[in-house]
C-alpha cells in the first residue's frame, strides 16, 4: 500500500468513526466550565458519551496551538468556517509522534441539526510501541466544541493521563485532561475505544480498513 493510500485510509477511519466499540465502556464524560477571575467555576456543560476513536502511529498535528486552528478557519471576514475549523483539527503530517483522534456528534439540549454539537478530541503524544500496553506521555492537543454556527470553541491542553491495552488493530483505554486556566476551561475523563492505524512503513494496519 502506498504512503498516500495509507493516509487516505487512517482519514477515512477518522471521519467515518472506524473504530473498536464495546459495550462495556462506561464512557466518556466533558465537562465545560465558565472560570471568572476572582469567581468560582460554573459548569456550562455535561455531556457523556462512547469515545470510539483512532490511534495512529508516526504521525503529528498539524496545528497544535488553538490560535493556529482559529487562523485556519478563516474566511477573510471577523467569522470563522466550523467546517474548515474540524478539517484543520484533523489535519496530520507524518512525524514520529503518536496521535489520537475522537469526534462525537450529539444534540445539545435537544432538536434538530441546528442544535448539533461536535466534540474533537485532538492529541499528539511521544512515540510508543502501539502495540504493547502502556502510556502514552507528553500529549498535547486540544478539544473542540463546534456548533453550525460560530463562533467555536478551541481549549488546549498541555497535558493529559492516557492509558492503553491494545488486541491486535485494536485498543481500549483511559484518558483524564483539563484544558489550560483561562475565562472557559474543559475537563475529560474516562475511558475510550480506538482503531490503531502504522504509518511508518508506508502501509497501513489490516484492521484500519474503512467498515
Amino acid at each position: 500500500m502506498t504512503m498516500r493510500l495509507a493516509w487516505t485510509v487512517a482519514l477515512a477511519a477518522v471521519v467515518s468513526g472506524c473504530a473498536a466499540r464495546s459495550a462495556t465502556l462506561p464512557g466518556l464524560e466533558m465537562r465545560f466550565y465558565e472560570t471568572p477571575a476572582g469567581g468560582a467555576a460554573k459548569q456550562r456543560i455535561h455531556e457523556e458519551f462512547t469515545l470510539n476513536a483512532t490511534l495512529m502511529g508516526d504521525a503529528n498535528l498539524r496545528y497544535l496551538k488553538p490560535a493556529e486552528l482559529l487562523k485556519a478557519a478563516e474566511t477573510g471576514s471577523a467569522r470563522g468556517d466550523p467546517q474548515k475549523l474540524m478539517r484543520a483539527a484533523r489535519t496530520l503530517v507524518p512525524g514520529d509522534s503518536v496521535v489520537l483522534l475522537g469526534t462525537v456528534r450529539n444534540t445539545a439540549g435537544g432538536g434538530g441539526s441546528t442544535n448539533l454539537a461536535i466534540y474533537s478530541l485532538a492529541l499528539a503524544c511521544e512515540k510508543t510501541d502501539l502495540d504493547r500496553p502502556g502510556d502514552l506521555r507528553g500529549c498535547k492537543g486540544y478539544v473542540l466544541r463546534v456548533l453550525r454556527t460560530w463562533p467555536a470553541e478551541v481549549y488546549e491542553i498541555q497535558s493529559a493521563t492516557v492509558s492503553f491495552i491494545s488486541d491486535g488493530g485494536t485498543a481500549h483505554g483511559r484518558i483524564r485532561a483539563a484544558s489550560e486556566p483561562g475565562a472557559f476551561k474543559a475537563e475529560l475523563e474516562g475511558e475510550f475505544a480506538a482503531s490503531i492505524v502504522e504509518l511508518g512503513s508506508g502501509r497501513a494496519s489490516a484492521d484500519s480498513s474503512v467498515k
